[in-house]
């Protein structure tokens, strides 16, 4: 990379800072230094798996940063139905967050409350409580209570969905 694309320096200081540091110099600057997070984790959402669950417990307050990549098809064989993380132009009332785009990257903070079997399918059935997000390509987000991250397509229809995202994940001191 050329001086003249503005980047000089970028270096991790180590995994258990989480960060790195970034020197910025270019035409107007006079050296500004940025701390960045590193990813902790990545995770890859497959369009048709639902719910994924990232392993990531959450504190209340805490600040995650997303970033997404990667392409999906909501159709197999419809090459109209490809999107990134930002999902098609296009919602329906029939999707986890109605009034986001259909395909998009989501997420989900939950905590369970209780749980319990059904008599008649034998299914467990779990009682939570959720906060559901739009992570799209890039997000960062306050977590609003101690939970579990999932990470999942804005689709309810997903048995004939192709792809994946692959998310990297990290923490933010606030």
């Amino acid at each position: 990379m050329s001086p003249r694309n503005g980047l000089r320096t970028v270096l991790a200081l180590g995994a258990a800072g989480g960060l790195a540091l970034l020197a910025w110099s270019g035409p107007g600057t006079r050296g500004q230094i940025f701390l960045w997070p590193v990813a902790e984790k990545t995770v890859a959402v497959a369009a048709e798996a639902g719910w994924v669950d990232t392993g990531v417990d959450v504190a209340l307050g805490e600040t995650l940063v997303l970033r997404a990549s990667g392409e999906i098809n909501l159709q197999k064989g419809n090459p109209e139905a490809v999107c990134g993380p930002e999902g098609l132009d296009l919602v329906t009332v029939d999707q986890p967050i109605p009034d986001v785009n259909l395909g998009a990257l989501v997420g989900k903070f939950a905590r369970l409350v209780a749980s319990h079997t059904d008599e008649d399918s034998g299914q467990e059935i779990k009682d939570e409580i959720f906060v559901l997000f739009l992570v799209g390509a890039e997000r960062v987000v306050e977590v609003p209570f101690a939970g579990r991250l999932y990470l999942g397509i804005n689709e309810n229809v997903l048995k004939d969905n192709a792809g994946e995202f692959t998310v990297a994940l990290s923490r933010r001191s606030n």
